[in-house]
């Protein structure tokens, strides 16, 4: 008869790597929720940019768990790679801090310390990725400790989300609502806090270092593994005939029969992880694209003076992960397994559906910020004349199609249209305007020529020349520009009558941020220009000419000034396709959708990747599901190195890839075959703790025993 099994308490080991990750998390997290904004307002990068160098940093830190796996499986063991990495890591959120705080530095050397911080977050990160949950998988026996195994990676996610929770919405705080070294934010007080809670994780992990179970590293497993997989298929490309069932049998006259089992079982899980990129390409946006998609959007709460930052929306992802998590085994499995879906891979298919409908939401939401644009037909032109007077213009022709009505009021606009007959072409009209304005020259007869362009805007400007008062009217040099910027920043034209001097004293000065002003000089050529968004005041020296001047986000502005009399100015603001300023909260359903889909997608992979693949290489194996996400980020860089014209059609592009991806994943789940393996550890509290290997198929028969 078989000795009874012995019942196993939940080791206390396990709750120092819990306390560990939340510690490390909580960094990590808070780090990824400001960074894009810090690229792009302290570092000036663009908004491309941003996300580029945003994603080349996610990049790295999960191409480098390949390097700490092998020195995890092959070298040093996982509590060595934790220990040494994390202090890279703590090293880097030094330097970040530091490169925050060198005010007097050049912004090129201010970028470059930054980057070199960002390597070394990445490196140190990276390393221990594939370490942590591995790391403390270990400390369980299987499978009497199954159950207690499925618990301990719970609580594991759990630390993940309560340190991303408290991270998420503290970091933005610090950043902004205090200010330091000249600026409205405070970057360095959110990087500083993030260094202190990672050297914190690296003192809480090393306080339990007797209790742990550590697993003596087997030299070369990870390079046994890879060499096994090269004279399998060496072999089975060069050699004529094979009798063996399986093309890594053949391998077995040069690999034990153990390291060809675990390879098999290795790859069989590997197939499975190439669908896993695009979903990593989708989840890791929530950090860059929508992080820049809220700052296009209103964050003001009625009633209170607080405002939610754009950065801060974040924060409901933890939040509503940690309920999903506490409630999966009693509410969501079991609604779940009511559809059919009880299997892992079942589940990650589910995941992927919710990703790709995130995004559906997210091209929705983009398109209804930026509105609609003009779209002037091929065969049509269009004619816009500004009245830089303060008295009625009247246009008169007999050719234009008045838009409205033809008179135009003071500092007022009016919109023609026209079928011309080439591509462009010449159109008489007469202008009047009324008495009120008769101290100007030919004020009652104006008779000119216009321009009119197939497919095009031109607009025109009614005022005089400060020599003879002598109405004329003038044409702007560039066409009407409908195409608003893909960061949905607003565009603003300047049109300024002819007596007014053009110099330095004109300026838009922004009422809430002083350092940021335009000086009217860079409008003189009359085009569009992106501006921040915000409620500005037009100066003159040292008096104003208007106030609240207010530029929402992806709406195309154009501001006509005049001289009013003497020194005196006066102005006007017209908005053309207009965008929507809408809450921020209307980003919720696309968060509610992508944290199921989070949720699901990484408590199945984790706990799938380590059930699924052999003791001694699971370092490994957590390695490869991280370059999954590496690759994944990696994809983001490639899609914003195209641009798209459109942000809208950019998230389009990534729910239909993930549509298909779902289809991948899906496919694959229906081939899988489930294993279970078996760990034994001999002495708890010894460093070189053998781990016995058994693999059993899906009904339990042992297929293999080391």
């Amino acid at each position: 008869m078989e000795p009874p099994v012995k019942n196993l308490k939940f080791p206390k080991s396990a709750w120092f790597i819990v306390c560990n990750e939340m510690c490390e998390r909580f960094n990590y997290s808070g780090l990824r929720t400001i960074l894009v904004l810090y690229l792009s307002t302290i570092l000036n990068y663009t908004d491309d940019e941003s996300t580029m160098i945003y994603h080349s940093f996610i990049f790295l830190s999960y191409f480098m768990p390949l390097f700490g796996a092998i020195l995890a499986d092959s070298y040093w063991g996982k509590f060595k790679t934790i220990i040494r990495l994390s202090i890279v890591y703590a090293l880097g959120n030094v330097i970040l801090t530091g490169a925050s705080m060198a005010n007097s530095f050049t912004l090129e050397t201010q970028r470059f310390i930054t980057i070199v911080g960002l390597i070394c977050i990445a490196l140190g990160t990276g390393g221990i990725k594939p370490c942590s949950y591995t790391f403390g998988g270990e400390q369980f026996q299987l499978p009497e400790q199954q159950d207690q195994l499925s618990q301990f990676f719970k609580r594991f996610l759990i630390s993940v989300y309560i340190g991303s929770l408290i991270s998420t919405f503290l970091a933005p705080e610090l950043r902004k609502s205090a200010q330091c070294f000249g600026r409205d934010t405070c970057f360095s007080m959110a990087f500083g806090l993030l260094a202190v809670l990672m050297i914190t994780a690296i003192v809480v992990f090393i306080l339990g270092r007797n209790l742990y179970v550590k697993r003596k590293p087997e030299n070369h497993v990870i390079f046994k593994t890879f060499g096994c997989i090269f004279y399998g298929v060496r072999k089975k490309i060069f050699s004529s005939t094979s009798s063996e069932a399986h093309w890594l049998d053949i391998a077995c006259n040069k690999y034990s029969k153990t390291e060809v089992s675990d390879t098999k079982a290795a790859l069989e899980v590997l197939y499975t992880l190439i669908a896993y990129p695009v979903f990593w390409a989708l989840f890791e946006q929530q950090g860059s694209r929508w992080t820049l998609q809220a700052t296009l959007m209103n964050g003001k709460l009625d009633g209170i003076s607080w405002e939610i930052k754009p950065d801060q929306m974040q924060t409901v992802h933890p939040l509503l992960a940690l309920l999903l998590i506490i409630s999966f085994d009693r509410v969501l499995y079991p609604f779940l397994a009511k559809f059919g879906i009880r299997r892992p891979m079942q589940k990650l298919v589910f995941s992927t559906s919710m990703a790709a409908l995130a995004f559906l939401l997210t091209a929705i939401l983009q398109y209804k910020i930026f509105g609609d644009s003009t779209v002037i037909p091929t065969t049509e032109g269009q004619l816009v004349v500004y009245n830089g007077f303060d008295c009625n213009a009247r246009l008169l022709s007999s050719s234009l199609q008045f838009v409205g009505h033809n008179d135009i009021d003071p500092l007022g606009f009016a919109k023609f249209k026209y079928t011309p007959n080439s591509d462009e072409s010449v159109v008489n009209i007469k202008l009047k305007l009324n008495k009120s304005c008769d101290a100007y020259v030919n004020y009652d007869n104006l008779d000119t020529n216009v321009t009119v362009s197939r497919g095009k805007s031109i607009s025109y400007f009614l005022t005089s020349s400060s020599a003879n008062k002598e109405v004329k009217l003038r044409r702007i040099d560039h066409y009407d520009d409908f195409k608003k910027p893909k960061n949905g920043h607003p565009s603003l034209r300047i049109i300024i009558g002819d007596d007014i001097e053009k110099n330095g004293s004109l300026a838009l000065v922004h009422a809430r941020k002083n350092h940021l002003s335009y000086n009217i000089s860079s409008f003189t050529n009359e085009n569009f220009i992106q501006v921040a968004f915000g409620n500005y005041n037009l100066v003159h020296g040292e008096g104003r000419i208007s106030s609240n001047i207010n530029l929402m986000p992806a709406t195309i502005y154009t501001l006509v000034i005049r001289r009013s009399g003497g020194d005196s100015m006066e102005s006007k603001l017209y908005a053309t396709d207009e965008g929507n300023y809408l809450h921020i909260l209307w980003q919720t359903p696309q968060y509610l959708c992508m944290i199921l889909a989070d949720v699901m997608f990484i408590a199945t992979a984790i706990e799938f990747t380590f059930t699924q693949a052999p003791p001694r290489i699971k370092s490994f194996m957590s390695a490869c599901l991280a370059m999954t996400h590496s690759v994944g980020n990696l994809l983001v860089v490639v899609v914003s190195a195209l641009s798209f014209r459109k942000q809208e059609h950019e998230y389009l592009f990534f729910s239909g890839l993930m549509l298909a991806d779902t289809l991948l994943l899906a496919y694959l789940s229906y081939n899988y075959k489930y294993k279970v393996f078996e760990q034994r550890l001999n002495d708890r509290n010894n460093d070189h703790d053998d781990v016995d290997n058994v693999v059993t198929n899906q009904s339990g028969l042992q297929l293999e025993e080391k």
